[in-house]
């Protein structure tokens, strides 16, 4: 699980580079905090399973400020 949840960010990151570096666009891309906040809850689960409840707590702060930042996107785009 850990390895998918890596994956999930360096997608997450992928994006948001070739929306910057590539298309030249500032903006971040909806995309990079949903695939951070998938891979957040993976990461949790994963800490949880091993027993590592700091790490499993910090993983589900960063999952639920992510979720927030992709809502907020959201929100923004459409009313813009």
């Amino acid at each position: 699980m850990y390895m998918i949840a890596l994956v999930f960010t360096i997608a997450g990151w992928a994006f948001q580079f070739y929306r910057t570096i590539i298309r030249k666009d500032r903006s971040i891309s909806p995309i990079l905090p949903l695939a951070y906040t998938i891979a957040c809850i993976l990461f949790g689960i994963t800490s949880f399973t091993a027993g590592d409840m700091v790490y499993g707590i910090l993983d589900a702060i960063c999952a639920l400020l992510a979720a927030i930042v992709f809502i907020m996107l959201l929100i923004r785009k459409k009313a813009g």
